[in-house]
């Protein structure tokens, strides 16, 4: 198999299984109220090469990556359709943070 053709099959079959789908599965639906999971998606994909002539010839190499991520979920119902974000409240980490230097501040001082 030549290496295009192997990069070819790689990036064939990572694009048909990277997807939010096959990741978090299907669309929930209960109550008159549907569900649906959003993620980002990513991959990557690379190869090799070789050099001299078929059957002595060297080379060789392929690999991939994926990487799936949830980002939030779309909800649809009567009331009409939102979308509900995980991304971390950004003051409530602000806030956290503050909260941990000022208790080691007082921790050491105590000492």
């Amino acid at each position: 198999m030549a290496v295009n053709e192997l990069l070819r099959d790689v990036e064939q079959t990572v694009a048909s299984s990277a997807s939010v789908k096959n990741v978090f599965g299907e669309p929930v639906k209960h109550n008159g109220r549907t569900v649906i999971p959003v993620a980002r998606v990513a991959y990557g994909f690379g190869g090799g090469g070789g050099s001299g002539k078929l059957p002595e010839g060297e080379g060789g190499g392929a690999g991939v990556g994926v990487v799936a991520l949830p980002v939030g979920v779309v909800d649809i119902s009567d009331e009409g359709t939102r979308y509900i974000s995980f991304s971390p409240n950004k003051k409530l980490l602000g806030a956290f943070a503050m909260g941990a230097f000022a208790g080691l501040f007082l921790l050491r001082r105590k000492r």
